[in-house]
């Protein structure tokens, strides 16, 4: 099959030094196999289809996001509702600069070693806030600080959770609960219930195996967890502290407070404040 070469000053105006686009993928027809001079990043914002990537086969659905390296071949198959997804391109240039910045050491990103590249599920109010993002920069697009100062705030939300431990010995499975379990809502509340229905295992012996891999209870993983959602959504959002509460599985809004400040030395209402100022 053939492959077009698809080249960023094709998609870029006078000044403009990246390219953000809203489409809908109807069919396959709609955008051939190509690849690209310049770097990608993807996101499914509604419907679902297939990643024909790199001669594989790979479903995608929404809150999917993907990093396109430019040597990546690949064009999309939709359902018959169709894909409607957020496309940037930019120069390979700031994915140089980003490589040297901050991620020498890393293999993950635009930097992932193998045939597919990176390829994250973003739960609903994460791929909200990508979107918000991405819409803000949308007159921008002549700015490298609007572009970086994106790029900056992804990466940050991709970035793997501080529960991660040093030793490499974690069964799939309780890697796999970690990354899901803030990202199904009725079992997140359900606290360490909600987290072994998820491993598909019995409690205890998640507890001690969670134990021997992170140095920790089960329970204690799990506040951290919420927390560290709590957190984000605090960061991220405008939803009421009363409502992020309920929505990481507390009844009582005073224990809630008391969790929070016993892991980020503040209250709920200060963290808000100075991250969003921040931000």
């Amino acid at each position: 099959m053939k492959v077009t070469k698809f080249l960023l000053r094709h998609f870029i105006t006078g000044g403009e030094i990246f390219h953000l686009a809203r489409v809908k993928i109807f069919s396959r027809d709609d955008i051939s196999l190509h690849n690209h001079d310049y770097a990608e990043i993807f996101w499914i914002e509604h419907g679902s289809g297939t990643h024909l990537i790199n001669g594989k086969k790979m479903p995608l659905n929404t809150g999917d996001l993907v990093m396109m390296r430019p040597e990546d071949q690949h064009t999309f198959i939709s359902n018959r509702q169709g894909i409607t997804m957020m496309n940037l391109a930019f120069p390979i240039k700031t994915v140089q600069y980003f490589r040297k910045r901050y991620f020498s050491e890393t293999e993950d990103f635009f930097w992932k070693k193998g045939p597919l590249p990176y390829q994250a599920s973003l739960d609903v109010t994460v791929l909200r806030n990508v979107t918000h993002l991405a819409e803000k920069i949308w007159k921008h697009q002549s700015s490298p600080v609007y572009l970086d100062s994106f790029l900056l705030s992804l990466f940050k939300l991709l970035l793997p959770t501080e529960n991660q431990p040093d030793n490499q010995d974690i069964p799939a499975w309780l890697n796999n609960a970690v990354q899901q379990f803030p990202a199904q809502p009725d079992i997140f509340r359900l606290g360490a219930r909600g987290f072994a229905s998820i491993c598909g295992r019995n409690i205890d012996y998640v507890n001690r195996t969670v134990r021997k891999c992170y140095d920790k209870t089960l329970s204690t993983l799990v506040a951290e967890l919420r927390m560290q959602f709590a957190a984000r959504q605090l960061a991220i959002t405008n939803a009421p502290i009363k409502s992020i509460c309920h929505d990481c599985g507390f009844n009582n809004l005073g224990h809630f407070y008391k969790q929070f400040q016993a892991i980020y030395q503040q209250t709920p209402s200060q963290y808000r404040e100075r991250h969003q100022r921040m931000s």
